[in-house]
């Protein structure tokens, strides 16, 4: 990409209160009346979640917050493994230091951006690339942020396409694999199939919905010490180090082969607090699914009504026309029930933008927590197979010691090698003190894969538990913002629906009646 496109605006440090920056390139294309339904908070900060929820007092995020946020970078570089591959893993002693060090780094991000209070607005869109082959929409991203140590306030401004975001959104999820990254607004929508997607009621949807996005992953206490993050939201010039880049067959192969291993893995002795999490987490995504249908149902029988005010509204003008004794209340009463028509269709553009929008990425939001579940479910059903491999392994060089028979599926298998040492010449005693010494090995291994996945298991189980209540405190904070844009939307519906039919009375009065 060209370094104009995204030339970033820094204002003067130290100027509360200082005008918008006259170089901004676009027009908002917001309608007044929707700026109004989302004032609400719009312009969330960090600190709000702090002050609201004393999220860094709780004995989860308080002094172990950098220790979550480290183990996530941990994860975020990869620590899975499998049967034998102890050995290739780094020494206890490297591992330390790495993780001391990443903890360092975390601290320090987390203490300097704890004294930062972030807002964020995603407006303006803009057509960028017209008349050529791949035309695309640019955001104005605005970033404030106050020192409250120092008092600097510091704004960035700059533009961002949908893919900057969806590039910010995998490399979030890929640096901190135990928290959830917020939702993108999907590209599952109908513009995208009709090609309608550069149409002000589309732009306008995937703007409120790219906002949300960073103002969640803003609240987050671990995603928003991603440099990943600051980059996005800071960086003058856009590097193609950091645009979309194919993901290599290796990573796909692996995650398959990933996925089909631990298909047949399942967790035998089942954690009941996270199993209190999933079906908590399931029925609030029930219930946002019909929350969504329903309000949908209702949105449609809204528009429907929108048509019928506006032709009734053209009945009543008509009907003026032929009564001239009452022309003039006629048509006041059929422009009032126009004026209702436009007023109705903003409630139903409102509450679709700023409500059911949000709605959907919760549910979402909620799928990619269940996915967090599943594959803690995975760190411990590997734990327990691992633990089950290492007793049977424990289980069959006692056996050998002591000279015991072999019995069940085991007494077959072996049954089966004897003859075959056997018709080699193999000495039996010589064979079972080979076996014994390699169980010896292999036992060594499955013990040393044991602990690392032991304690791999309980620290995603830590984090996955810590990042069930950030879900929940950010959940309040998008519920209430939700609910009250709701509110606000329908409260300035019927007051403009009372000033609309007040106009129409003072000709209703004028007119004779006996």
């Amino acid at each position: 990409m060209q370094e104009s496109e995204f030339a970033s605006v820094i204002w003067d440090t130290k100027v509360p209160g200082d005008q918008e920056n006259p170089h901004d390139v676009g027009k908002d294309s917001n309608k007044k009346d929707k700026a109004s339904a989302n004032d609400t908070g719009v312009n969330i900060s960090t600190q709000e979640l702090m002050d609201d929820s004393d999220l860094y007092g709780n004995s989860h995020f308080g002094a172990s917050s950098t220790a979550l946020a480290s183990a996530n970078v941990a994860y975020g570089s990869g620590s899975s493994h499998m049967i034998g591959e102890s050995s290739s893993r780094p020494s206890r002693e490297r591992q330390d230091v790495t993780e001391t060090d990443a903890s360092a780094a975390a601290a320090n991000r987390k203490s300097s951006i704890s004294d930062v209070e972030t807002e964020v607005t995603v407006t303006q869109p803009r057509k960028e690339g017209e008349g050529t082959s791949s035309p695309y929409i640019t955001y104005l991203v605005t970033t404030t942020r106050k020192n409250r140590m120092t008092r600097e306030i510091r704004r960035y401004a700059l533009r961002r396409r949908f893919q900057d975001f969806v590039w910010l959104h995998e490399q979030l999820a890929k640096q901190f694999v135990a928290c959830v990254a917020p939702p993108l607004p999907g590209k599952h929508r109908l513009e995208y199939l009709t090609g309608d997607r550069f149409s002000e009621d589309f732009v306008n949807k995937r703007k409120h919905g790219l906002e949300r996005f960073l103002r969640r992953a803003i609240l987050h206490p671990t995603l928003r010490t991603s440099e990943h993050l600051t980059v996005f939201l800071e960086a003058k010039d856009w590097s193609s180090e950091y645009e979309l880049k194919p993901k290599s067959e290796n990573g796909v192969l692996d995650s398959i082969g990933d996925t089909l291993l631990n298909t047949f893995s399942k967790v035998r002795q089942r954690d009941e607090r996270f199993v209190e999490m999933h079906d908590t987490i399931s029925r609030l995504g029930d219930n946002l699914t019909r929350t969504q249908k329903l309000y949908m149902r209702v949105t449609k029988k809204q528009q429907d009504l929108q048509q019928a005010y506006e032709e009734l509204g053209t009945g009543m003008v008509d009907l003026g026309d032929i009564e001239t004794g009452m022309t003039m209340a006629l048509v006041e009463a059929g422009n009032a029930l126009k004026a209702h028509h436009v007023a109705l269709r903003q409630l139903a553009e409102n509450t679709e933008d700023l409500f059911l929008g949000e709605v959907e990425e919760y549910i979402s939001y909620c799928e990619a927590y269940l996915e967090l579940l599943k594959m803690r479910d995975q760190k411990q059903a590997e734990y327990e197979d691992l633990t089950e491999y290492l007793q049977q392994a424990m289980a069959e060089r006692e056996r050998l010691v002591n000279h015991q028979s072999a019995v069940g599926v085991s007494a077959v298998t072996n049954f089966i090698k004897g003859k075959v040492r056997d018709l080699r010449g193999v000495d039996p005693a010589v064979s079972r003190q080979q076996r014994i010494e390699n169980l010896a090995s292999r036992i060594s291994e499955l013990e040393s894969a044991v602990e690392v996945s032991q304690e791999d298991s309980s620290i995603f189980s830590e984090l996955a538990e810590a990042e069930y209540e950030i879900f929940g405190i950010i959940k309040q904070h998008d519920f209430k913002r939700a609910f009250s844009a709701l509110a606000d939307s329908h409260i300035m519906f019927y007051a403009k629906a009372v000033d609309i039919w007040k106009n129409v009375i003072p000709e209703l009065e004028k007119l004779p009646v006996d």
